[in-house]
């Protein structure tokens, strides 16, 4: 199985239902097209697997970005990792992971990072299984939109 980095419009639009399963918000395939687009232009990248049964439509996906910041340094960080239900179990997701494990430590990045929700245990499994520690709290406040 070999990962697949994904540029085109209609490779996007193979992955769909994979970040679909992890970002239920996701409305249609069309602006979840242009929203990732626009990431893209600010350093956003995507890698796929697809099983053999259905080539159609991606198993699993990666959104990750190379940053630089004062706490970390040159980091990579990761977005989003998804693996459709009926794909689980066949190391999907960790060959993703891995992938970018591997990108950043060729690269020269010294830390990859990720936030993950508090009840998602079989993905911090995953986590923990491949090298990361819980290190912190992510906190989040959503801003009230003020008429101008």
């Amino acid at each position: 199985m070999e990962v697949v980095e994904i540029k085109e419009r209609k490779d996007l639009i193979k992955c769909f239902q994979a970040f679909k399963e992890l970002r239920p918000h996701l409305v249609d395939v069309e602006s979840f097209v242009n929203q990732v687009i626009e990431q893209q232009k600010e350093g956003y990248l995507v890698c796929a697997v697809f099983d053999d049964q259905e080539s159609n439509s991606a198993a699993a996906v990666i959104g990750y970005r190379p940053m630089t910041t004062l706490a970390w340094g040159r980091c990579i960080y990761i977005d989003d990792l998804s693996t459709r239900a009926v794909f689980r179990n066949k190391g999907y997701g960790t060959l993703l992971l891995r992938h970018v494990i591997n990108l950043a430590e060729q690269q020269g990045y010294a830390m990859v990072h990720l936030d993950t929700g508090y009840t998602r245990h079989a993905a911090h499994r995953a986590y923990l299984r491949n090298g990361f520690q819980f290190s912190c709290h992510h906190l989040s406040l959503t801003c009230q939109q003020k008429s101008t």
